[in-house]
């Protein structure tokens, strides 16, 4: 109950420090449900004074009837302008609070490890910034209006019946712990049911994203048998969730409408009981009868949007979780830009692990000459990528320094020195555009010819030129390109970067042999004096690298060039005998 509770409040102060970020429209908002609701708390003083002109004249309409009326009309039309206006500013607030929050969860990304995304659902982080923000904003709109028109009808409904009659005022006072109980108790239980929707939501979604996207192979591996039972039981938890989250919130409604009921008709009785003793005028009990409603009202709106307000608080608190992650430590404006002279690389003492309590790299020790070509080979999990991750500084060392040109890596700014390496990833990203932005995308200045030639240089210009638009062509879900060919783009693009220092992870992997020896070719060209890292299974594609870093358990255990390392009974050569096992016998 109080871990509810305090997450509850601390959505709601997450929420309430986002929309202090716009005064102006908030006082605004202040300003015109003060305004909207004095008018509209004005009528029912003025209709029991109506009243009392009719029974008085009995039942004659008089100039200053007609004058009160007039006055009635008036006060109507503005108090509802006035509330156009709070509904039109509180969606403007919204608006504004939901922009800064998605800016500021993209942003916020951008500054996490990679540890956090490697530990991280992909489908919990999109669930985020499209499910619970439009959450969160439906929250915003229907509950700003209320919660301030609310506050301003609830104090002014108890101010003119104090002003009437102290002793019904009393009465209906008298009621409100009743109403707050229920409605405390109520929501707190929802709360905690969309709280847990939303979390089964996002895994649902994580799911489901993870098997369309590999449909192809879930199908080959004929994973239906298991992966519908999956999706039903994930689907069943969120069903479960979300009647429970809908019955609380439903439950709100009826029970402050009782109490409500509740406290009209005692309101009506008393009130008539002291107008038959002559305390109150007919016209007066009127009035109090209007205030009681009006008193009921904002309760009753705010009960009807509960669901909407509850679910809203539940995404903003997983939304304050995200947001509370440390990031990646932010650069100083004054930190150093790497600056580039041969490419000459120190591992010195260097130690890392993903987990504390599992270390990877334990004391590395290597030294990279300037210009070389370095192929890193090994077993399935050895440390091979994690090794070029911490060149780019993707992740931080627990212990020693990278040092490249004479300067440590951790005294520069990221982006200089991940600037001065092009990567090329095992996995392929293209992004929806056209062929010519995705290979610009490092470099958009690059003059259009350059790009043509260097796609000539890859292969890859021929089948470019057969697509509907060639170098036009938007790349989408329609677009009919192989794995090997999206794979070309990819190297080309960094090819186009003309980058300082190449880094290939299993650049060639989805690519045929025979394109495979093209690229190896524009491959050579691209890595002539310069820094080169190949991280590469094809041990046909290294064995011409000036130095192979053999790695096992995240240490270096064998270095040399391919002759010397075949020399002795060694680990790259127990590696490479089995790949070309065939071809020894």
């Amino acid at each position: 109950m109080q871990k509810e509770n305090k997450q509850q409040s601390t959505a709601l102060n997450f929420l309430m420090k986002r929309m202090f970020k716009y005064p102006f429209k908030l006082f605004s908002i202040i300003l015109f449900a003060l305004l909207g609701n004095i008018l509209i708390l004005l009528g029912p003083k003025l209709m029991g004074d109506a009243i009392d002109m009719l029974a008085q004249d009995k039942g004659y309409i008089s100039n200053e009837l007609w004058k009160l009326l007039g006055i009635l009309i008036i006060i109507y039309v503005l108090a509802s302008f006035f509330q156009w206006l709070l509904g039109h500013i509180s969606s403007l607030i919204s608006a504004n609070v939901i922009k800064d929050l998605r800016k500021e969860i993209y942003y916020h990304l951008n500054y996490l490890s990679l540890n956090f995304f490697h530990h991280t659902s992909y489908g919990d982080i999109t669930a985020m910034m499209s499910t619970d923000i439009d959450q969160v904003n439906d929250g915003l709109i229907n509950g700003l209006p209320q919660l301030f028109s609310g506050i301003v009808s609830l104090i002014g409904s108890i101010y003119f019946m104090f002003s009437i009659s102290w002793k019904v005022a009393l009465v209906i006072i008298c009621l409100i712990p009743a109403i707050s109980f229920v409605s405390e108790m109520i929501s707190r239980n929802s709360f905690n049911m969309y709280r847990l929707e939303a979390e089964q939501r996002a895994r649902l979604n994580g799911f489901s994203e993870e098997i369309i996207t590999e449909h192809k192979l879930a199908r080959t591996l004929q994973a239906s048998k298991d992966v519908i039972p999956q999706y039903k039981e994930m689907n069943e938890e969120l069903y479960t969730y979300g009647q429970k989250a809908q019955f609380y919130s439903a439950l709100v409604n009826p029970s402050t409408r009782l109490i409500n009921a509740i406290s009209y008709i005692s309101c009506g009785s008393f009130a008539a009981i002291l107008a038959i003793r002559g305390e109150l005028t007919v016209g007066q009990v009127g009035s109090l009868l209007f205030y009681t409603n009006q008193f009921s009202k904002p309760i009753n709106l705010i009960t009807e949007i509960i669901s909407q307000v509850q679910a809203s608080l539940a995404s903003a608190y997983r939304i304050y979780e995200l947001l509370q992650v440390e990031p990646t430590e932010i650069e100083n404006k004054e930190t150093p830009k790497f600056q580039f002279e041969n490419g000459e690389i120190d591992f010195e003492q260097v130690y890392f692990s993903y987990i504390p309590t599992e270390p990877l790299i334990k004391n590395l020790n290597i030294k990279i000459p300037a210009k070389s070509k370095v192929a890193i080979v090994g077993p399935t999990g050895a440390g091979k990528t994690t090794l070029v991750n911490l060149l780019m500084r993707f992740y931080e060392l627990d212990q020693g320094q990278i040092i490249v040109d004479g300067q440590s890596i951790s005294n520069v700014t990221r982006d200089s020195i991940r600037k001065s390496f092009g990567m090329v990833l095992q996995e392929v990203w293209l992004f929806e555009g056209t062929v010519f932005e995705n290979l610009t995308f490092a470099n958009p200045d690059v003059p259009r010819e350059k790009v043509i030639q260097i796609c000539k240089d890859m292969e890859a210009d021929s089948f470019i030129r057969r697509l509907e638009n060639g170098y036009d062509t938007v790349i989408n879900a329609k677009t009919s390109l192989s794995q090997g060919q999206k794979q070309l783009l990819t190297v080309a693009r960094v090819m186009i970067q003309n980058p300082k220092m190449v880094i290939l992870d299993e650049a060639t992997s989805a690519i045929d042999t025979v394109t495979e020896m093209r690229v190896q070719k524009a491959f050579d060209k691209m890595m002539q004096n310069r820094t080169s890292f190949i991280i590469a299974h094809r041990l046909s594609t290294i064995l011409d690298a000036e130095i192979i870093l053999v790695m096992n358990e995240g240490n270096i255990v064998e270095k040399g060039n391919f002759k010397s390392l075949m020399q002795k009974d060694t680990l790259f050569k127990h590696i490479y005998n089995s790949q070309f096992k065939d071809e020894l016998i």
